[in-house]
């Protein structure tokens, strides 16, 4: 028996309720914690998960406008390249004051 009272500890606890109760109670505690922290783990998972997608969305939607300001970048250039190089237009103020000499 002196083998048994060396494994309860030395100091003396307010508990009243029998060790049994109190195993019972404590179990039940550390239970539900673990499954409080169980499903916040999941819920971090998820939100990093949704983060790290909504990155790569982002990644992929910026280089397509970044494209695409490039693409319309170069076709400004061309467009203003064709209008330096043809001729201009006749006027429209010229020619009522034309058909007027040739009347």
């Amino acid at each position: 028996m002196a083998g048994h009272s060396e494994e309860r500890p030395k100091e003396t606890t307010s508990y009243r309720s029998p060790w049994r109760v109190l195993a019972r109670a404590f179990e039940k505690s550390r239970d539900l914690w673990k499954a409080k922290y169980k499903t916040l783990q999941e819920r971090l998972k998820a939100f990093r998960t949704e983060a790290r997608d909504l990155r790569r969305s982002r990644d992929r939607w910026r280089a397509k406008a970044e494209a695409l300001e490039q693409e319309t970048s170069r076709l400004r250039a061309q467009l203003q390249q064709q209008v330096e190089q043809s001729p201009p237009a006749p006027s429209r103020r010229l020619q009522p004051v034309l058909t007027q000499l040739s009347s």
